[in-house]
């Protein structure tokens, strides 16, 4: 069983200051610009240093995350630095999933500005497989990231499932704290090796708790393994 992480994180490329309004029709940034991209967002990433990803997203999309709405992208971005991307990451670029796009909306996310491409990060761990998605628009010959702004509906929905994360986080963790040896150690080895299907395997056949259950509890344990 292969465990794949995916991430639809927006994140991009140096802004400058002052720089002018955000358009697709302008020249496209040279090629040269897509590693600078993605090198200062993976390193954004790997520092767990908000201050720097937060640096490389548009001003529109960052508007949206001051005032009344700020807990819910200080969830969002709490969330986005739990995982490093390993040295061996490749990246592709190319037109943005119309479809994911439209899911985005249907659950309360809007774009201040459309993305113009959509880049993938790759990455391979072990048997562990990730992908980072990160949406981009351009601006004076630089790539910047690109989030969608959540509605009020939506941050109701957030509030109100609250309680209801909270216990089920609760949950997961009383359970891996609940492992005992020598199964807890058989499984952070396998955590450690990046082979975290096989540890939800072996965790399932061992508890009798469900797949879905199963990975939960991985993801708990995996702070141990670090």
């Amino acid at each position: 069983m292969q465990i794949m992480i995916w991430k639809a994180v927006a994140a991009g490329a140096i802004a400058l200051a002052g720089a002018g309004a955000l358009s697709a029709q302008q020249d496209p940034p040279a090629a040269g610009e897509l590693k600078v991209f993605a090198t200062q967002y993976v390193a954004a990433i790997n520092s767990k240093d908000s201050a720097k990803l937060l640096a490389l997203q548009n001003p529109k999309a960052l508007a949206c995350m001051t005032g009344d709405k700020k807990d819910y992208y200080d969830f969002v971005l709490f969330n986005s630095l739990q995982d490093k991307i390993p040295a061996n990451y490749t990246t592709s670029v190319g037109p943005v999933n119309e479809s994911n796009l439209k899911a985005l909306e249907s659950m309360g996310g809007q774009f201040p500005i459309p993305p113009v491409k959509e880049l993938h990060i790759d990455y391979q761990q072990g048997d562990d497989a990730g992908q980072e998605i990160v949406y981009l628009v351009q601006q004076n010959g630089h790539w910047l990231g690109d989030f969608p702004c959540i509605t009020d509906a939506a941050v109701m929905q957030f509030r109100d499932g609250r309680a209801a994360r909270e216990a089920a986080m609760a949950h997961y963790k009383e359970l891996a704290d609940g492992i005992k040896e020598p199964l807890r150690s058989e499984l952070i080895g396998l955590l450690r090796a990046h082979k975290t299907g096989s540890a939800t395997d072996r965790y399932h056949a061992a508890s009798g708790q469900d797949v879905g259950t199963s990975m939960l509890v991985m993801d708990q344990l995996k702070a141990e393994a670090r």
